[in-house]
């Protein structure tokens, strides 16, 4: 069973810079483009199941992919980007100097982690077999790979971060993928872990 982690497309705040954290900031024109673009790539893989951070940005990005593949989407509110409290709104470096060790209101890094790889867990369960796409945030992807031992690049939107289930853990396929943005197929990713 494999997990597909897909970043949402970009939204007017990644492109200034802003801390976006729990605010409920749509895609940008840019954002829409790379979702469909996205859409497009994945149209001939069979997918079971989207999920969807319930954040408009993930959410809509989900949406966009499963109407090209026919796969169900349920939003699932564990799947929401790192709540910075605070900071969020600010421009990173202005969030950085003001709070330098984080807004004393965020949600702490330990808790994201706790929640969204439970989330991770629990979805794993419901599928013995196939593919399943998580359409999140850039936050919750780099916290799953922190998880697993992994060190990550930036996660660029709508990047793909290619998970298989096992029954003690997951194995990482590929992080940070964007084929899509490339002209490539993602049939080219499938074929690297036959």
């Amino acid at each position: 069973m494999e997990i597909w982690l897909v970043r949402h497309g970009e939204t007017d705040w990644n492109a200034e810079g802003r801390v976006q954290g729990w605010t409920d900031v749509p895609l940008n024109a840019r954002g829409r483009q790379q979702a469909s673009q996205l859409a497009q790539c994945l149209r001939s893989i069979s997918f079971a199941h989207i999920y969807a951070s319930d954040l408009t940005r993930a959410l809509d990005t989900a949406r966009i992919v499963a109407d090209a593949v026919g796969a169900p989407i349920t939003p699932l509110a564990c799947l929401r980007e790192h709540r910075f409290g605070q900071a969020e709104g600010l421009l990173r470096q202005e969030s950085d100097r003001r709070f330098p060790n984080g807004a004393p209101d965020r949600e702490p890094p330990e808790a994201l982690q706790a929640r969204v790889t439970q989330c991770l867990q629990d979805i794993a369960k419901r599928h013995a077999e196939g593919r399943v796409l998580i359409a999140t945030h850039g936050g919750v992807i780099r916290s799953i790979l922190n998880w697993l031992g992994h060190s990550h690049p930036p996660i660029a939107n709508t990047s793909i971060t290619r998970l298989r289930a096992r029954a003690n853990g997951f194995d990482i396929l590929g992080v940070n993928e964007t084929p899509h943005l490339d002209g490539g197929s993602a049939m080219e990713l499938i074929s690297q872990h036959r």
